[in-house]
């Protein structure tokens, strides 16, 4: 008797199992259309425009040369010798 009324209590505390939510069956998938208005049906009007161009980054190759005396002279000095 007492091992019904456990197996009976058991069965209450846990209830009927039912996925109230769908969370155990797998999506449905639903396609729907967007409304038939101008925002959907017309083509944008604005023209495109492309993405500006990357600046060039400086390297120890493309780096202004010079420094509180200026730039570089040639290699024999400044008389060329």
């Amino acid at each position: 008797m007492r091992a019904l009324l456990a197996l009976l209590a058991v069965g209450a505390a846990a209830g009927c199992y039912h996925d109230k939510y769908g969370l155990y069956e797998p999506p449905k998938d639903e396609y729907v259309l967007p409304p038939d208005e101008p925002r959907y049906n017309l083509p944008e009007t604005a023209t495109f425009r492309a993405p500006p161009k990357p600046k060039p980054e400086d390297t120890l190759m493309n780096r202004a040369r010079g420094g509180p005396t200026g730039p570089i002279p040639p290699a024999g000095g400044i008389g060329g010798l």
